[in-house]
């Protein structure tokens, strides 16, 4: 499937978009709470704990937390990204407590977020080369930019906007609609990609951009009413 003609911009998510969990220290740190688990049975549940955002951020619920503390622990009860993805793992509920807090103490001194995939930068230096601007809309903790500075993947982007920074979260249209202004650019001429189909997918087309959603083992139960890419190449093809 392509993307509708007069593509000027690509807008990204960066977790697991361009920056994917370490699964392997995810592993290694549940491991270390007694539950052994491999690397791809985490990818796996990840897209349970998708589905659960899905469900928090449906239109038709009443808001609550912002997007960023559903990724943890709740104060109301309801099942976070990551108390989801721990139980589709099958770790026993007594246990999710404790290593969610080591899951969150690891992430606060280094995000989980970290793994550049092959490929990454090759495709970013094709879609420069090919006359795309590129920029980042990323739900983050103030620390996105510095992220992708670390990997190697600033320069790439014209502009970076972190949630924390700018005080705005997806899927709050507004983000998006700031995105365009540093764009100068119409709805139409803009796509974005993201890999949680309330958040990137619901919020891009709130501002009326296309939205691509990026689904890595096609195992996503979301509409299928958008395009979709398992790797960050598939981009080259759509466009």
């Amino acid at each position: 499937m392509r993307l509708a003609a007069g593509k000027r911009a690509l807008i990204f998510d960066v977790g697991n978009t361009l920056l994917h969990v370490d699964y392997a220290h995810v592993a290694t740190v549940l491991r270390a709470h007694g539950h052994g688990v491999e690397p791809d049975a985490i990818r796996a549940a990840e897209y349970a704990a998708k589905a659960e955002l899905d469900r928090a951020l449906a239109p038709d619920v009443v808001p609550g937390p912002n997007v960023q503390s559903l990724l943890w622990r709740l104060p109301d009860g309801r099942p976070s990204y990551f108390a989801t993805l721990l139980a589709a793992l099958g770790v026993p509920e007594a246990d999710v407590l404790p290593a969610l807090a080591a899951l969150e103490a690891d992430n606060r001194a280094k995000s989980l977020w970290r793994v550049v995939q092959p490929g990454t930068t090759d495709v970013l230096t094709e879609l420069r080369h090919r006359g795309f601007i590129l920029a980042v809309i990323s739900n983050s903790d103030g620390r996105i930019e510095s992220d992708l500075r670390a990997a190697g993947l600033a320069p790439y982007f014209a502009f970076v906007l972190d949630s924390s920074v700018v005080g705005i979260e997806k899927p709050d249209v507004r983000i998006f609609e700031m995105a365009l202004a540093r764009l100068a650019l119409p709805p139409s001429a803009a796509a974005y990609v993201g890999d949680v189909y309330a958040i990137d997918v619901l919020g891009a087309r709130r501002a009326g951009i296309e939205a691509v959603l990026m689904d890595p083992l096609a195992r996503y139960d979301a509409p299928q009413d958008c395009p979709r890419i398992h790797k960050l190449a598939d981009l080259l093809a759509m466009l």
